[in-house]
């Protein structure tokens, strides 16, 4: 009896050895890549792997990325585009925030004048150097040889001023405007003439700007 009790346990044993040959437990596996956060201020950056357009678009990742150091570059118009390297280490997450720079210069306003009516008259033209939302110009002009200037005020509450037509020409623009009434300021010989230009840019970082300008007549 014995000995059938040592046969049967036995044949148990190799029972349960053949099933865990038979069914070896893999071993999970390792991931040795990385993963790549990229975000922007402002958001909405192209995102650029080592010169190739990877289609995605700030904030958003990269996966499963080899650890090595990686050059990549933020495109977004109007802005600097963006280069940096990031080293990639397996099984972590790397975060890289980008803070873009505008691209667009400061504002500029190239002013110049013309006379009429025999010299007694005189308009100015100007010309942007991007394009703008214009919120007022304020002129400040002599009205006789007196010492006394007198004020015009035009409020255009952050209208686009486009600096190109659809032809890539610069466009004019004049003072006093057109639909505000005389088209030509009383001139006046031996004083100065004076603009301010209020607005910010229509694109980029819209920053604001104040540009004073005088001519002299």
């Amino acid at each position: 009896m014995r000995i059938l009790i040592i046969f049967f346990l036995s044949m148990i044993c190799l029972t349960f050895i053949q099933c865990s040959e038979d069914n070896p437990t893999n071993p999970p596996s390792q991931s040795s890549k990385g993963k790549l956060v990229i975000k922007s201020n402002p958001q909405g950056a192209r995102i650029y792997l080592m010169g190739t357009d990877t289609g995605k678009n700030t904030p958003d990742s990269l996966l499963n990325l080899e650890p090595d150091i990686y050059d990549l570059y933020l495109y977004l118009q109007y802005y600097d585009t963006a280069y940096f390297s990031v080293k990639i280490v397996e099984d972590l997450t790397t975060t890289k925030e980008i803070t873009l720079q505008d691209g667009l210069p400061f504002v500029n306003i190239v002013l110049d004048h013309v006379y009429a009516f025999s010299g007694d008259s005189v308009k100015f033209s100007w010309v942007l150097n991007q394009d703008v939302l214009m919120d007022s110009v304020i002129v400040q002009r002599p009205i006789d040889n007196s010492p006394l200037y007198v004020t015009d005020k035009y409020f255009y509450n952050k209208e686009l001023f486009v600096w190109k037509d659809q032809f890539g020409n610069p466009i004019t623009y004049y003072l006093p405007p057109p639909d505000f009434g005389p088209n030509y300021y009383t001139r006046v010989e031996g004083f100065t003439y004076e603009f301010h230009f209020y607005g910010q840019k229509a694109h980029g970082t819209m920053t604001s700007f104040h540009l004073y300008i005088s001519q002299d007549i």
